[in-house]
């Protein structure tokens, strides 16, 4: 039996009291809520920790004829799915990569009204997350840890650590201080490990020194990043 079956009465009953009174002859706020829970159990994942990890940010997409029927009372569903999904997370010991869940209902016009679509909130493209410099080429992209779906941009020589001068400064107790440097010389990216204490992993193998290249996945304490290389 997996984890919200076991909870199943626990999240109706969270449902009735959040929008029975509010919604008395109306199911879809509830309908929402049962999908949202649906789709945070699909999305969650082991992390590296050992622990297991759902994405914090949710879209719950609704017809053009049911968000302006729900718009007068958005904040508060907003609201009550959002702790409906933190209940549920808490009981079966699931984390949000990017704190806090978050729930926002959206108007879509490709919808029939009583359709919900649940959709994992998108992660920002590399030039929405930060100011790309055009002579930048090689980024790391964050795809656990924190900061969620942090970009940076890689130097010439660029230092991964718990030390707040890193360049790269990650929030994470598994990490050294000065923990990895990353070089780019004619246009090749190398990682090396600065001795640190827990090892530097790159595609799941623990490395000394390694060539990078486009796709591949850093390992640092629990963080884990990919490398993306720009034409």
């Amino acid at each position: 039996m997996n984890w919200f079956a076991r909870i199943e009465r626990s999240i109706a009953d969270f449902v009735e009291r959040a929008f029975a009174r509010s919604f008395p002859s109306d199911l879809e706020p509830a309908q929402v809520a049962r999908k949202l829970v649906a789709v945070m159990e699909a999305q969650t994942r082991s992390a590296v920790d050992g622990g297991t990890r759902a994405p914090s940010g949710y879209e719950a997409r609704v017809s053009e004829v049911d968000y302006e029927r729900l718009e007068e009372h958005r904040d508060y569903l907003e609201r009550q799915w959002s702790d409906l999904l933190e209940d549920c997370a808490a009981r079966v010991g699931i984390t949000f990569s990017d704190g806090p869940a978050r729930v926002k209902m959206i108007a879509r016009p490709d919808l029939p009204a009583g359709t919900v679509d649940v959709r994992v909130e998108p992660e920002p493209t590399v030039a929405e997350a930060i100011d790309v410099d055009p002579h930048h080429r090689f980024f790391l992209h964050m795809v656990q840890g924190a900061p969620a779906y942090g970009v940076f941009a890689l130097e010439s020589s660029t230092l991964i650590g718990r030390s707040e001068s890193s360049d790269v400064f990650l929030l994470d107790p598994g990490i050294s201080r000065v923990h990895a440097r990353i070089d780019i010389y004619d246009g090749v990216a190398t990682i090396a490990d600065c001795e640190s204490t827990n090892g530097t992993f790159v595609n799941d193998a623990r490395i000394e020194r390694h060539v990078l290249s486009d796709g591949d996945e850093i390992v640092v304490g629990s963080t884990r990043m990919r490398v993306e290389i720009r034409d």
